[in-house]
């Protein structure tokens, strides 16, 4: 928090000086301040598409040692499929020509990463800096989950009979950990069977944290980057659980 401020100082100004005591002043000083903390806010969220470019140009650049830098990003937080993610977008056509209209969620963008030319066509046409996901897939013939920027259905909200909250520790577990996990899910399984008064309820997160934790999965194939692929010339992450 103290670092945030500190960035913060001189860009915000909360001074009334000179300016009426008024409704009319006091709405303008804030609305010069929301506005700009909704433009930062959209610069910010856009990072992850400069990381992609930066991650894509290290892959061609350092050959050998491109596994050593993928697994130091991951010990820093970002996994290194959420990498893979960053980098099918940050080569994608479609998204380089339209960037300057895209709305700033990366997941949407990731959405488009996977269509096809003639199924970017067809939705081309709506792509606007507020356009939701929901919007598009019906032109495309898919379904809206609950969560339909991610392979996952969203976990429920909590509900007040919830007892405890298990967190998958993402900066911890790593393939290594598959059979321990395993023995974890039997363990926690029997042990929900042996008190009457807990029900066991799996929830979708746990899915996606046995996807990383598989050894066969975690190798995963580099498909961001094809030979018809165009190369540039010229990227905030939640806790998920799985709860008793």
């Amino acid at each position: 928090m103290n670092k945030l401020v500190d960035i913060s100082k001189g860009v915000y100004s909360t001074s009334m000086r000179n300016k009426p005591m008024t409704v009319d002043g006091y709405y303008k000083q804030i609305a010069i301040i929301n506005q700009q903390s909704n433009d930062y806010s959209n610069v910010a969220s856009l990072g992850f598409y400069k990381v992609g470019q930066l991650l894509c140009r290290a892959r061609d650049e350092l050959k050998g040692d491109w596994g050593k830098l993928k697994k130091k990003i991951a010990e820093d937080g970002l996994h290194i499929k959420q990498q893979e993610r960053y980098m099918k977008i940050a080569e994608n056509k479609n998204i380089e020509i339209n960037y300057s209209k895209l709305p700033p969620q990366w997941t949407f963008w990731e959405k488009l990463s996977t269509l096809t030319d003639t199924e970017f066509k067809q939705i081309k046409h709506m792509i606007n800096p507020d356009v939701k996901w929901k919007d598009v897939a019906p032109l495309l013939g898919m379904k809206v989950n609950k969560n339909p920027n991610s392979g996952f259905s969203t976990n429920e909200k909590d509900n007040r009979q919830e007892v405890f909250g298990l967190e998958y520790n993402y900066l911890v577990g790593t393939k290594k950990h598959q059979k321990e996990f395993k023995v974890f899910e039997k363990e926690l399984t029997a042990l929900s069977k042996k008190y009457k008064f807990i029900k066991l309820k799996k929830k979708n997160y746990l899915s996606e944290v046995k996807s990383i934790l598989d050894e066969d999965r975690s190798k995963t194939k580099d498909d961001t980057s094809t030979i018809d692929t165009p190369k540039f010339k010229k990227q905030y992450q939640t806790k998920k659980k799985i709860n008793l």
